[in-house]
């Protein structure tokens, strides 16, 4: 398991070239960002992230945002609600992917996981935060 500080260490560095994006107030109002430590793999070093709603074709994901981490390893879809319930993680191995897509339209973009049994898709992911993660999906497109 990683420590936070690994996990603050390594967004920094994905945000060194937004220096308008201030870390701490990205992990005050993104609280899936605060549990990612408990996560992650110590051999796992995450690549970007994005947020959006999710929705799958065989399984109901709850209504919110989610938050999906791209690591050297698999994808992580992370769910931590400010209030109430705990947090929900489900993966996507590299393995069992098999097809990525992505989508901008006028306002928002969308990534799609095609899988055996599911197909999971991201909406409503803001313009800004699909631009800074699609760079990181190059290898799977």
């Amino acid at each position: 398991m990683l420590s936070q500080e690994t996990i603050v260490s390594q967004i920094k560095s994905l945000l060194s070239n937004h220096p308008n994006i201030n870390l701490d107030i990205l992990f005050l109002y993104v609280p899936e960002f605060k549990i990612l430590h408990e996560l992650i793999q110590d051999d796992e070093i995450i690549q970007g992230y994005c947020m959006g709603l999710l929705e799958g074709s065989n399984e109901k994901y709850s209504a919110g945002k989610w938050i999906v981490v791209l690591t050297n390893k698999r994808f992580h879809l992370v769910r931590n609600p400010m209030m109430g319930s705990s947090f929900q993680h489900n993966i996507i191995e590299f393995t069992n992917i098999k097809k990525l897509t992505t989508k901008l339209g006028w306002f928002f973009g969308q990534i799609q996981w095609e899988q055996e049994s599911n197909t999971i898709r991201m909406i409503q992911i803001g313009k800004k935060d699909y631009s800074f993660f699609l760079p990181s999906l190059k290898h799977f497109l």
